[in-house]
C-alpha cells in the first residue's frame, strides 16, 4: 500500500503464486482494478515492470491518478468493511442462538 500511495507502479507489480505476500499483492491490485500488474510467472513479472518503467508518459499519468484509484477502491471503504463485519457478527450470533455453529 505504501508503494501505491507513493505512486510507484513498477514497484507494485506482483507475481501471483503460492506465497502469502504474492497472494496479498494480487488481492490488493485486483481490488484496485489493476489486474494487468499481476504476473503469472517470472518472465511476465519482468515484462510488466519493464513496460511500466519504460513508458515515461504513461508512468507519469499513472502516478498522478494512483492515490485516487486507491482511495476509490474497496480497500479504503471503511463504512462498507464495518458493515460487512457487523453483518458477519449478527449472522454468527443468530446461528449460535439457534444452536448452530459454535453453540456447543
Amino acid at each position: 500500500i505504501m508503494s501505491i500511495c507513493g505512486g510507484a507502479p513498477p514497484w507494485v507489480v506482483t507475481r501471483a503464486g503460492g506465497m502469502h505476500a504474492s497472494r496479498v499483492g494480487a488481492t490488493l491490485l485486483s481490488a484496485m482494478g489493476r489486474e494487468a500488474w499481476i504476473a503469472q510467472d517470472e518472465a511476465g513479472f519482468v515484462e510488466i515492470a519493464t513496460a511500466l518503467a519504460g513508458d515515461v508518459g504513461r508512468l507519469a499519468e499513472i502516478r498522478t491518478r494512483l492515490r485516487g484509484v486507491l482511495a476509490a477502491s474497496p480497500l479504503t471503504d471503511a463504512r462498507r468493511f464495518a458493515g460487512n463485519v457487523e453483518a458477519a457478527y449478527r449472522d454468527l450470533w443468530r446461528r449460535w442462538c439457534a444452536g448452530g455453529v459454535g453453540s456447543d
